[in-house]
């Protein structure tokens, strides 16, 4: 723990603020990139990807009549094969973003291929996409921004402001939609979401039976603080948000354990060193304003 300590010290001390948001970022996106199509590739080996609603024949039907150089495109790409090796090269770029340096140009061509990649690929497999890669192509597209803008600050924190803004807009509207709906009132939608193959836990649901007033009480608190996630990382001139957005890494990270969402983790807590940086300028503009 020291040692990681120390290491993180002289990341923050050899890099400005807005420069270490950026690059951490984009360390994080390239974690959740790879993980991510590490998933695709070794499912991929499981089972025929043209077979079911997923078959491309099918899945081309969605697009309009006038998409001619998006379908040629999405033809070339798509099929037995054909996407493993679109895939391999995702994996490729997500790599990228681990090894190489912070001026490299191959981090801007990296990150410029993965968000175009993500944009075309939610075309041939929008069926399968989440909330988690949808939020994770919204990072994707800032930190391509900001690595395009240069060194210029004012686009950079734009970048960062947007995937701020996306983080906490993504955590609300699931919290009021949520709180919609009576089952999660009830406290019946939890049990009901781990009895399922997609997003089930076997454990987690004899749990939840077992005890369902801790189970009631778990869903409360799921509803409460997404909804109130936006005030949570805000309030207090930003001093909060630390604990908030530990509080909320540790809630996904026991969904990934828990529901077996591989990428769910990695794809919103690339968000966090932007809701972190952008928390922090709030509390500073909050406290100049009241001198």
């Amino acid at each position: 723990m020291n040692v990681l300590r120390k290491a993180y010290s002289s990341f923050r001390q050899s890099h400005s603020p807005r420069t270490a948001t950026l690059l951490l970022t984009e360390v994080l996106v390239g974690i959740c990139g790879v993980a991510s199509s590490l998933e695709i590739l070794s499912s991929a080996r499981r089972k025929d990807p043209e077979s079911g609603i997923l078959q491309w024949p099918l899945m081309r039907q969605r697009l309009p009549s006038h998409s001619g150089s998006l379908a040629r495109f999405l033809d070339a790409t798509s099929g037995t094969g054909r996407d493993e090796r679109v895939e391999i090269g995702r994996l490729a770029a997500a790599s990228v973003l681990l090894v190489t340096g912070r001026d490299s140009r191959a981090r801007t061509v990296a990150l410029v291929g993965l968000t175009a990649s993500s944009a075309l690929r939610y075309r041939r497999y929008g069926f399968e996409s989440d909330g988690s890669d949808q939020l994770l192509f919204q990072v994707q597209l800032a930190s391509a921004i900001a690595r395009l803008g240069g060194k210029n600050a004012r686009i950079s924190d734009a970048c960062l402001w947007y995937i701020s803004l996306q983080s906490t807009l993504s955590y609300a509207v699931a919290g009021y939609s949520k709180l919609a709906g009576p089952h999660w009132r009830s406290g019946e939608a939890l049990p009901g979401i781990l009895r399922t193959e997609t997003y089930g836990s076997a454990t987690a649901y004899r749990f939840a039976r077992r005890y369902p007033r801790a189970a009631k009480f778990a869903a409360s608190a799921v509803v409460a603080g997404e909804c109130g996630f936006p005030l949570l990382v805000f309030a207090a001139k930003g001093k909060a948000a630390p604990l908030a957005l530990l509080s909320a890494g540790a809630f996904h990270l026991t969904n990934s354990g828990a529901m077996g969402l591989g990428r769910f983790f990695w794809a919103f807590t690339s968000s966090y060193p932007a809701l972190a940086y952008t928390a922090r300028r709030h509390g500073s503009k909050a406290e100049t304003r009241g001198r």
